[in-house]
């Protein structure tokens, strides 16, 4: 399967722009919103963030479809987006200090117990719109 131009830049420099979006938002307000793995209130502040992140996602996922109303355009959306943001957040994750100056060692950590789980949700939601696009489609 030949992609076009548009059918990977697309993803990718949208993934590009969330990645930074979200990097911005932890730069800022991570040390605010983030607490140790080790806190009693890290699981039901993990789990906030990640119904937040769902959500988010599931929202920019409708505005990508706007964008590409591709056949799988959104799947492309999650697998690209997922990359392209794993591969920059190793940067930095390993420049930590230079990327999120006010968060602690226990909050870096924090970040990227929620990143993985966040990356994992990057995947399937778009997966399910674009499931819901196609039956659509159909029907």
């Amino acid at each position: 399967m030949k992609l076009s131009t548009r059918e990977w830049v697309t993803p990718v420099v949208s993934g590009a722009i969330v990645w930074l979006l979200v990097t911005l938002f932890f730069r800022y307000f991570g040390h605010h919103v983030l607490v140790s793995v080790t806190h009693d209130l890290f699981f039901p502040v993990f789990l906030g963030l990640e119904a937040v992140t769902a959500i988010a996602l599931y929202l920019v996922g409708l505005s990508y479809h706007l964008i590409d109303p591709s056949k799988y355009g959104l799947v492309r959306f999650g697998m690209l987006g997922t990359a392209v943001g794993l591969m920059l957040d190793s940067i930095s994750l390993s420049n930590h200090t230079l990327f999120f100056p006010h968060m602690s060692d226990e909050q870096v950590l924090s970040f990227s117990v929620w990143v993985v789980f966040a990356y994992g949700l990057y995947i399937l939601i778009p997966a399910w719109q674009n499931t819901l696009a196609l039956a659509r489609r159909k029907g």
